[in-house]
């Protein structure tokens, strides 16, 4: 069976991310009661000084020799990621080892390689304002590759390794992490939070450059329909008024999904090559994966927004789909106002918005000026007559 992406997302770090674990490890003699321990070799380059021991993302302090090898004693059972990183934060290698109890396990030699940064900031957002996230969890792991037969049969997704590399780091006081020496390739970044929304990204790691990937995570929202109203008035000379005819608007910050079971539509009749085109058709683009509702399913827009004009009383009313989504409204004459609303199903939102009027003067809304004729009636000149010799 052949296989063509129907998304680039190829696992492309996972050997570079265990780029020097070479070997399987061995188990030396139990070192004592109740008591396990990890013994390694790091092949450094430029001195051990240059480098950092880690277990687990955590720093181990003197714990690496000067020739490379190191000892870790407390372990407890179990696997353990063992880490050696550049002070620079572009070079390392990693290495995991399982850890029998009462077992001083030996792991496989750790040869250091050049890689990138992930960087970024954690904030979470909810009605009260925004505000950094300490302590939290981020993880990148290696992409995963989902497929398409070139022959018509299903989607085929590949999951990810039970041994697939794994890098991290927790957030300090303000929200910010590092997370130092990655191999290059194409990386899932994700927040430990599964009950907020934006809590993964896709990232890009080139060897000596730093990939950005911040992070605002919001409270999730159950989906179904709400209520939006309110009142729009205007001040001038300190005194209010309503607002007629000013254009409210509702646009939905997150993409909705289908609503009931997603099931993958039977797969389409195989189509014979052109011999002429080649077995990828015309332009080269290979075989693309259809993506079409199946039955029962509902496929509405990807972002969803609804609009209403306020009445003579300045006053609007609109129904929208819950989640975070933005309100905006509009008025010729007047400064447009816009706020980030979370919309709760069943419930009704109240948003009233004072306008202030606009600075200067604003065109007056009337018919285009129609463009006088020229004096000949448009015709043009007729030409000069011609001379004969």
């Amino acid at each position: 069976m052949r296989a063509s992406t129907c998304l680039a997302l190829l696992i492309p770090a996972v050997l570079l991310g265990l780029a020097g674990c070479g070997g399987t490890g061995e188990v030396a003699p139990p070192p004592g009661p109740d008591t396990s321990a990890i013994e390694g070799q790091v092949n450094v380059a430029g001195g051990a000084g240059d480098y950092e021991l880690l277990l687990d993302g955590q720093p181990v302090p003197g714990a690496l020799e000067a020739d490379g090898s190191y000892a870790i004693e407390g372990v407890t059972p179990g696997r353990h990621r063992v880490a050696v990183v550049a002070r620079d934060g572009m070079t390392g290698g990693y290495c995991s080892v399982q850890v029998p109890e009462r077992t001083r396990a030996r792991a496989p030699e750790i040869v250091p390689r050049p890689g990138g940064q992930i960087v970024g900031i954690v904030t979470r957002r909810d009605e009260s304002g925004v505000y950094a996230v300490e302590g939290a969890e981020v993880t990148a792991q290696p992409a995963v590759m989902i497929a398409a037969d070139e022959d018509g049969e299903r989607p085929e997704i590949w999951p990810p390794p039970d041994d697939l590399p794994t890098f991290s780091a927790f957030t300090d006081a303000n929200g910010s992490y590092l997370i130092r020496a990655v191999p290059p390739g194409e990386y899932v970044v994700t927040v430990g939070d599964p009950d907020s929304l934006r809590n993964w990204t896709w990232v890009w790691v080139e060897a000596g450059r730093t990939a950005v990937a911040d992070f605002e995570l919001r409270p999730e929202v159950e989906p179904g329909v709400g209520t939006v109203r309110g009142r729009v008035m205007g001040v001038r000379d300190g005194q209010s008024e309503p607002i007629a005819g000013a254009r409210v608007t509702i646009m939905s910050e997150m993409p909705w999904e289908p609503i009931g079971p997603i099931e993958l539509p039977p797969a389409p009749p195989a189509r014979p090559a052109d011999a002429e085109r080649g077995s990828e058709g015309e332009g080269g683009d290979g075989d693309t994966c259809p993506v079409t509702p199946g039955p029962g399913d509902i496929m509405p827009p990807w972002f969803e927004s609804v609009s209403t004009l306020t009445d003579e009383d300045g006053r609007y009313t609109l129904n929208a789909p819950s989640g975070w989504a933005s309100i905006e409204v509009w008025m010729p004459g007047w400064q447009p106002a816009w706020e980030e609303i979370a919309i709760r199903p069943g419930e009704t939102l109240i948003k009233r918005f004072r306008l202030e009027p606009w600075p200067g003067d604003w065109p007056q809304p009337g018919p285009p000026p129609v463009p006088l004729p020229p004096p000949d009636g448009g015709l043009e000149p007729p030409p000069p007559p011609v001379e004969e010799g």
